[in-house]
């Protein structure tokens, strides 16, 4: 029988600081470039997922664009540092904090005509949006075009750009699941359950879904101006369909409307790629059938995701492992 733990919110707070700080410290002196840059995609991707499912897994919309949001914010965020701010690594969160702007305004434009559809019109809006980004950046010259933008400034050391990593990643997982459990939350759980019913009460459908979807794009151009930032090289092929399915598959996997859900999809489906690496690949990448399968598996096994709803807390304490 498993004992049953008492831990405050606080100290689970400061556990989660004191960890990431002595984890970043063993990283910066002890492990390779390699699982440097491999940590950091992990917090870049659980920061679309997170976007991803505040939209999807709370508003219930489906959307395919989020490849095309995160590339708005990265040639924001690179343009500004590169044209604008003289290329010096200090300004870089100003630049990400820009680029998180300009996207939601990007989120806005596409709500207005798209929140007037619903279920697969909306996730097709959503695609051609991105879609028509990706062109128009592969045919705009000064970005590079289909070679790319590279140059990109980025952090002098590591541990500052797993800093900084780490920062927004919280940030962007505090303010979603404070929003989550906040009255608009309840509000977008509603419109999810029902939303002819949450109508008649008197919610407003049309504007409570943009208002997610912004904020949704948001974080989609943060996480993109992280991207730019982390890499250093950018290019309409960093933006892809696949990209967009790969953020859906973590928002799914860790179950719709979980933030930490999210988060413990994206650190799986960031690692297990690199871990199939030592698989031969022939003419068909294993990598790339593993996906599938997982949803697959996910769909027979367990449909509501890894939590499901719920967040890493409240499924430990619905199996007694913890207590509050």
């Amino acid at each position: 029988m498993i004992r049953m733990i008492q831990i405050s919110r606080w100290t689970q707070a400061l556990i989660f600081l004191i960890g990431f700080l002595i984890l970043g410290i063993a990283l910066h002196f002890f492990l390779n470039s390699y699982i440097h840059a491999i940590l950091i995609s992990f917090m870049i991707n659980a920061i679309m997922a997170l976007s991803l499912n505040f939209i999807t897994g709370l508003a219930d919309q489906f959307s395919l664009g989020h490849a095309g949001l995160m590339a708005v914010g990265a040639y924001t965020s690179a343009l500004l540092s590169k044209e604008l701010l003289s290329d010096h690594w200090f300004f870089i969160p100003l630049t990400v904090l820009a680029a998180g702007l300009v996207t939601s305004f990007v989120g806005y434009l596409v709500s207005l005509p798209s929140f007037k559809l619903k279920g697969d019109y909306l996730a097709i809006v959503t695609l051609g949006m991105a879609e028509i980004v990706r062109v128009l950046i592969l045919n705009w010259n000064s970005v590079g075009g289909p070679r790319g933008y590279n140059a990109i400034i980025k952090f002098p050391n590591f541990l500052l750009s797993y800093s900084f990593s780490v920062f927004v990643l919280v940030v962007t997982f505090v303010v979603l699941f404070r929003l989550k459990k906040s009255w608009y939350g309840r509000n977008l759980w509603a419109l999810n359950e029902d939303d002819i019913a949450a109508e008649v009460m008197g919610l407003d459908l049309v504007q409570s879904k943009r208002n997610a979807f912004i904020i949704s794009s948001f974080f989609a151009g943060i996480g993109g101006g992280v991207y730019a930032h982390h890499l250093g090289y950018i290019s309409p092929g960093s933006f892809s369909f696949l990209i967009s399915v790969q953020i859906l598959i973590m928002a799914v996997l860790g179950g719709l409307g979980s933030m930490s859900g999210s988060v413990i999809a994206a650190f799986i489906l960031t690692i297990l790629p690199e871990v199939l690496r030592s698989l031969p690949t022939g003419s068909v990448d294993v990598r790339m059938i593993v996906y599938p399968i997982i949803l697959i598996l996910m769909m027979i096994l367990r449909p509501q995701g890894l939590l499901g709803r719920m967040e890493l807390l409240e499924f430990l304490r619905s199996k007694n492992w913890i207590r509050s």
